[in-house]
């Protein structure tokens, strides 16, 4: 029996999205504004902190399982390889993410970094989406596939980890909402509803409040 790899799709679209903004945010971003400066360097760090842990666990618990199970070695050695110049990528924005706290005039270096890194990423995710998830639903195990699950929602701190839930079911549909939320323990599921949801909400309007209006109606309430 396969398993439903279809989740990772959604947190695909978290990542996605969010370097994607934090670009186009740095780019409207005015140097006088210091503590939306400071708003967008900590939500930066943090969605490159998840990101970090997302794909060390994908490089501990997935691609060792798929090379034992006979996958070609090809693609695997492209993933990796893939996931050294995402790496590179992302050290390239928190550096530049560093250098706008110094020097609040340095937005646009963020708005580079950040707009390579999208580029990078979204070619991965795709390629992984499209050639590898549809070997993981079939040699990985149940258990297996829940454990990566469990990996990402330590990765960040629990009140952090309800927020970065909001994050992920943005963009989600009803049945992908329904779904995802079935694998998340009933308690917690309660404290996204009245604590996560709404910090959400509360964090997307201010980060992108200089954005298209339509964007900050997005968020999962």
């Amino acid at each position: 029996m396969s398993c439903d790899t279809h989740a990772m799709v959604v947190v695909h679209r978290a990542f996605t999205r969010e370097f994607r903004l934090i670009g186009e945010i740095a780019a409207v971003t005015p140097a006088s504004d210091g503590e939306q400066i400071r708003r967008v360097v900590r939500h930066g760090r943090e969605m490159l902190t998840a990101l970090h842990h997302h794909h060390h666990s994908e490089d501990e618990l997935v691609w060792p399982r798929l090379r034992s199970a006979g996958v070609d070695a090809a693609l695997i050695d492209a993933m990796e390889s893939q996931h050294g110049g995402i790496s590179a990528a992302m050290d390239a924005l928190d550096a530049v993410l560093t250098g706008w706290e110094s020097d609040p005039g340095a937005g646009e270096t963020v708005t580079v970094a950040a707009a390579r890194l999208h580029l990078v990423l979204s070619e991965h995710l795709h390629e992984e989406e499209h050639a590898v998830l549809p070997l993981v639903a079939n040699i990985l195990t149940e258990p297996q596939w829940a454990e990566l699950g469990e990996r990402g929602m330590v990765a960040l701190p629990k009140r952090r980890s309800l927020v970065f839930l909001g994050y992920i079911l943005e963009e989600a549909d009803a049945t992908e909402r329904v779904a995802f939320l079935a694998d998340i323990p009933g308690p917690v599921r309660l404290l996204y509803r009245f604590l996560g949801a709404p910090a959400h909400a509360r964090e997307t309007r201010v980060l992108r409040r200089d954005l298209d209006p339509s964007l900050t109606e997005r968020a999962v309430s």
